[in-house]
């Protein structure tokens, strides 16, 4: 049994070293962009079970550590920048799935990511709609879209690992 819940590790995370200065206080430390978060969860986490648990570790840490995470812009801006670092990972991992694969398979390949793509957008425009109006519509699509991005990417990991290529 682990002593340190995800989330407090996540929390730990983001008080890490990043390249950014921070806006906190003086003598306060910066902490880790989004992208790294999720490349230490990751490499901490090898199996797809295991990076499940990765997919909005940096948002939930985020929103509790950022001075106004608990607000709707600060749940957005959260949501925001782990969704860049998901749809990073998304990306380099289509490429590197990509690069193995003969011709016809990359243009399935392709094909599949389109169709992913408008699926997914329409299951997070559906979940959004059960919020319509309100202050959580556009939170609901936010943590939705990083959601399914980061199912996709670990997808694509699992891929890329488990099916011959070449």
């Amino acid at each position: 049994m682990k002593s340190v819940s995800a989330l407090t590790v996540g929390a730990i995370l983001l008080l890490g070293c990043s390249s950014e200065p921070s806006s906190a206080q003086p003598g306060a430390m910066d902490r880790l962009s989004a992208y790294d978060t999720i490349d230490v969860c990751l490499y901490r986490e090898t199996t797809p079970t295991g990076r499940q648990t990765c997919i909005g570790e940096y948002q939930a840490a985020c929103e509790r550590l950022s001075p106004n995470g608990d607000t709707t812009a600060g749940l957005l801006q959260c949501a925001a920048e782990e969704y860049e670092a998901w749809d990073r990972w998304l990306s380099d991992a289509y490429r590197d799935l990509r690069e193995g694969l003969p011709e016809p398979s990359v243009a399935q390949l392709r094909e599949a990511q389109r169709s992913w793509m408008a699926h997914r957008d329409l299951d997070c425009e559906f979940m959004a709609g059960l919020y319509a109006g309100g202050s959580l519509e556009n939170v609901e699509r936010a943590t939705c879209q990083v959601r399914k991005t980061a199912e996709r990417a670990i997808e694509f990991m699992r891929w890329e690992t488990a099916y011959p290529t070449d």
